[in-house]
């Protein structure tokens, strides 16, 4: 069950003052009155004075459900108002059950104060400085099912269509049907990454504004997903097994594409492979069979990856008349190869993905 919000401002409290109790010699005083202008409704959450000797700094808080860029925006642009109608000074502080990296650093920029119930904050005021980064959001919402998961199955299929033309707004009813999924699933990841401040909404529809954070943000995801595998040798070369596979696949009409760093040297070549990582629809074992593929523990010469959903065939290509998973499927699946797999990820990055983005 989700916890009440006022709940959350009162553990936002108590948050607050565990992370100044470190302060030497200081005193906490919870909502002191501010002396607000006549008709002028009290637009925070909170106060906490912090207390030194003679000097008093007052802290304004400002609790919000979640701390997405749009919602911390909206909190830090009524904190700064609020500043200018007050006739006393005071240090304006967002919170949020978890505030994410992209709102920390919206934070700093506008020189607000933040912290989060994970236990990361950045407060700045009179003589005092106080940072902790790194906390994980200890929230199981999207796991139980409380918080709409913008890495969902559906959802993935309409972060494809997103990111493989990055540049092309869409409307909802179109992006839809071209993902196969509802209407109302395109509306909840549409609110997800508009939240995120990763798209915006143009006179055309939604279109991608930082493309490179949101498959970053999604490669973290993917790479801590199980996988489902089944390895096996052959005796066959690498090309000549590549070749064969394929052909098996092409015959009988079956799904299968190449990805990891047998499908990235396709693309975009760069190191060595030893090993093929391949999707496929179909019966393994009667390939196998077929192929003389024996099914190992070690020493493996090509991999099958269940797919987690049909979509990754959608955007495949072929190069040398071998199916290629698109270049963002590539991305994602060499996050869980070892350092050459960053390599060759960080290579198709510069090269096909972000090229605008490299380094000159």
């Amino acid at each position: 069950m989700r916890i009440p919000e006022k709940e959350d401002m009162n553990r936002a409290a108590d948050v607050l003052g565990e992370i100044l109790a470190v302060l030497p010699g200081v005193e906490l005083v919870r909502d002191k009155p501010l002396h607000m202008p006549a008709a002028r409704p009290l637009e925070i959450d909170f106060t906490l004075t912090v207390k030194s000797g003679a000097t008093e700094d007052l802290l304004a808080v400002d609790f919000k459900s979640a701390g997405h860029p749009k919602q911390l925006r909206e909190a830090i642009n009524q904190l700064l108002r609020l500043s200018h109608q007050l006739n006393q000074r005071i240090y304006p502080v967002v919170a949020a059950p978890y505030i994410t990296e992209d709102g920390a650093n919206l934070c700093r920029e506008e020189n607000v104060g933040y912290f989060d119930l994970a236990g990361n904050f950045r407060l700045a005021f009179g003589n005092y400085y106080l940072e902790r980064s790194g906390r994980r959001n200890p929230s199981k919402r999207v796991e139980t099912g409380k918080e709409p998961d913008l890495y969902g199955k559906k959802a993935e299929r309409i972060l494809r269509a997103l990111l493989e033309d990055s540049g092309r707004p869409w409307k909802v009813i179109p992006l839809a049907k071209e993902t196969k999924t509802s209407l109302g699933t395109v509306s909840t990841v549409r609110t997800l990454l508009l939240n995120r401040e990763w798209a915006k909404m143009s006179e055309n529809g939604l279109v991608l504004t930082h493309p490179e954070k949101l498959l970053k943000d999604w490669a973290g995801v993917w790479a801590r997903r199980r996988t489902s595998m089944r390895n096996f040798a052959s005796l066959l070369s690498t090309e000549n097994l590549e070749q064969a596979i394929t052909q098996y696949a092409l015959d009988r009409n079956l799904p299968f594409a190449l990805t990891g760093a047998a499908g990235a040297w396709r693309i975009a070549p760069m190191t060595r492979f030893h090993r093929i990582q391949a999707y496929f629809l179909g019966d393994v074992a009667e390939m196998a069979a077929t192929l003389n593929l024996k099914e190992v523990d070690q020493g493996a010469t090509l991999q099958f990856l269940e797919p987690r959903d049909s979509d990754i065939f959608r955007h495949t290509s072929v190069v040398e008349r071998v199916p290629v998973v698109s270049p963002v499927q590539l991305y994602l699946d060499l996050q869980r190869e070892s350092a050459r797999g960053k390599e060759a990820a960080d290579h198709l990055w510069t090269t096909r993905l972000f090229p605008q983005n490299a380094a000159p």
